[in-house]
């Protein structure tokens, strides 16, 4: 009975919606019909087809061993204009594989930190009239004048088109992978000039190098009146250092554009006194053993 009563229930549904339906078709069509708008059936795809599936008459085999010859008749060509003259520039390839090898070799050389730098300036220019010729001669970072950049540019270029032949004949000719490594060398030498810059390894500027002279000697003068030996039981942490030395320096209490100073720097300041001191580094939680602060000797503890 229960079945029964199922059955009917379906059924009536079923009936109600094809009512449903018919009287939404029977709308929707009369509205096309009183605003004469054609009703068009949906493509879901394109009734458009090949009139030739053959690949009219000629063989894959013969395609492919056309487009092998083609490639080597090119590869051939480029050969043969190497060797009759290297460095003659016929096709924007060229151009551009020069360009990308002159960048590439900029970036993997250490761009304005390159060792042909310091030379050349000091061919170009005298130490005693230019500041930053000094400092670059000295072991510091310098920014490079415009003129002298573009002059470097020139001959990194030079280095470019040389690269370039160079790799062109070892390739038989074959521009595109010549252009392929010159585009993968450049990207190269872009992610390791990201990696020094990132890494600090970027020599400082003069300025940079007379601040942090400045902190190691403050450092070394607060090291000598607050730190003292504690023993094989004595330590302290880094954050107390840094509270210490910013107490110790009144000028460094307080955050200021002034006197600009961050705990790390202060943490590099320690743990670099600390390898003089002949003691252990710096622990994973930020403890220093062996040393401790003499807090009777902080007048503001």
């Amino acid at each position: 009975n229960c079945d029964e009563v199922d059955l009917d229930q379906q059924a009536s549904v079923h009936q109600r919606r094809l009512f449903l339906n018919a009287m939404l078709t029977g709308a929707a069509a009369g509205f096309a019909t009183g605003t004469g708008t054609a009703v068009e059936p949906a493509m879901a795809y394109d009734q458009a087809y090949p009139v030739d599936l053959d690949f009219q008459g000629r063989d894959l085999a013969a395609v492919r061993s056309e487009r092998i010859a083609s490639q080597k008749a090119a590869a051939k060509k480029s050969r043969e204009d190497l060797t009759s003259n290297p460095l003659a520039m016929r096709e924007p390839k060229d151009f551009l594989g020069s360009f990308a090898w002159a960048g590439a070799l900029w970036l993997l050389a250490g761009s304005r930190s390159n060792p042909l730098v310091t030379p050349v300036a000091n061919v170009v220019y005298d130490e005693k009239k230019e500041q930053w010729l000094k400092d670059r001669n000295e072991g510091l970072f310098a920014s490079l004048p415009a003129g002298f950049l573009a002059l470097m540019g020139l001959i990194f270029l030079a280095l470019g088109v040389v690269a370039d032949r160079s790799i062109l004949l070892l390739a038989d000719g074959d521009k595109d992978i010549c252009l392929q490594l010159a585009g993968v060398s450049l990207i190269s030498g872009a992610s390791l000039e990201l990696g020094r810059i990132a890494s600090g390894e970027k020599d400082a500027t003069r300025a940079e190098d007379e601040r942090d002279s400045m902190l190691q000697r403050e450092f070394a003068e607060f090291a000598e009146r607050r730190l003292i030996p504690g023993g094989r039981g004595a330590n302290v942490h880094r954050s107390e250092i840094a509270a210490a030395f910013r107490r110790f320096n009144a000028k460094y209490r307080v955050e200021n554009d002034e006197y600009p100073l961050t705990d790390l720097e202060i943490e590099r300041l320690a743990r670099a006194w600390n390898r003089m001191q002949g003691n252990d580094d710096m622990s994973s939680a930020g403890f220093f053993t062996g040393i401790k602060i003499n807090d009777q000797a902080d007048a503001f503890r």
